[in-house]
């Protein structure tokens, strides 16, 4: 197992640098127009000499390959540069932003996986009704609009129209200081709501579709007709014994969701004003913010090798012939 491990290691810190160096590389040869101080010349006290002057300071006159070895020892030292939009160590940013995405990523992850878990079984066990070809029908149609048009559904709807939720951020600015800790954690799960319940409702969509084939092909095993013959009653068959033996394949769905939910959190942070990474990376974006853009990509790099590897891991440890190799 412990060999295992490392070899999972060494390939996710490999995957991690050529994500940085290619994100480098296309960040640093121009392929967002300007560059993190190009603003200053739309103000006519700056002039292009001060630019320049800009530009010199924080190296990015240099070579890009001096730029990139420059990068990699900040790296090392665990330095992620300044970010010129904010005005603060990027590593700052990262502190504040990092734990509001993976509370909305495992919050998503938590109600996904426990709503997909149970409507695939649900599906499974009412095979060929009326009710289970129309939720399975809804669940592919969910999985095939994007994450941006679920999201503004629901900012159209339950947030502005309805007004059963905030509209965008992450608490009230207006009512925190004068709330209790209680209080505040309340005002943050419900500000939590609606980005969180977008990215739930797209992750079961996927669980269910998954454990519904798991379950039909666990169903008709000999172990659960026995548990009948026994006088176990219908619930106890399906939960009790084909559930509890269905589980395994939702390893290697956790790692694929992981990067799923990622990708799906830039679009949701973006529309709901969610300050997490997904957020930072869209500002980053938009204000040539090199340092910001790259650390958001690491962030995010790190979070898919994870799941990935998490998934292997608990492969892993179900079916001993993945740590051999056989």
């Amino acid at each position: 197992m412990r060999r295992f491990l490392v070899a999972r290691g060494a390939q996710a810190l490999g995957v991690i640098a050529i994500v940085a160096t290619l994100a480098f590389a296309l960040v640093h040869v121009h392929v967002a127009p300007g560059d993190p101080f190009g603003e200053s010349l739309d103000d006519p006290t700056n002039t292009a000499a001060l630019h320049a002057q800009q530009m010199h300071t924080w190296g990015y006159d240099q070579p890009l390959p001096v730029q990139y070895v420059k990068w990699i020892g900040n790296l090392a030292r665990g330095n992620f540069g300044w970010s010129h939009s904010r005005n603060r160590p990027v590593g700052e940013v990262l502190r504040a932003t990092i734990p509001r995405t993976l509370l909305l990523m495992g919050t998503a992850l938590l109600i996904g996986l426990l709503g997909g878990v149970a409507l695939g079984t649900w599906q499974a066990a009412r095979r060929g009704t009326i009710a289970e070809r129309v939720s399975g029908a809804v669940a592919l149609t969910l999985l095939s609009v994007p994450e941006f048009l679920v999201a503004l559904a629901a900012l159209a709807l339950p947030a502005a129209r309805w007004h059963w939720f905030p509209v965008s951020g992450m608490a009230d600015p207006a009512g925190q200081d004068s709330m209790n800790a209680l209080a505040r954690a309340g005002d943050v799960l419900w500000h939590l709501a609606l980005p969180a319940g977008t990215l739930a409702l797209l992750a079961a969509a996927a669980i269910s579709r998954y454990h519904r084939t798991a379950m039909l092909a666990v169903l008709p095993e000999e172990f659960v007709r026995t548990a009948r013959v026994k006088g176990a009653s219908e619930f106890g068959a399906v939960v009790r014994h084909a559930l509890a033996n269905s589980l395994g394949p939702l390893t290697t769905i956790i790692g694929v969701l992981v990067p799923a939910l990622f990708g799906g959190a830039v679009f949701v942070e973006t529309i709901f004003s969610w300050p997490g990474v997904g957020r930072m990376m869209f500002d980053a974006v938009h204000g040539n913010d090199y340092p910001l853009v790259l650390a958001g990509v690491i962030v995010g790099s790190v979070l898919v090798v994870a799941g990935s590897t998490l998934a292997d891991v608990l492969l892993a440890l179900v079916d001993p012939r993945v740590r051999t190799g056989a």
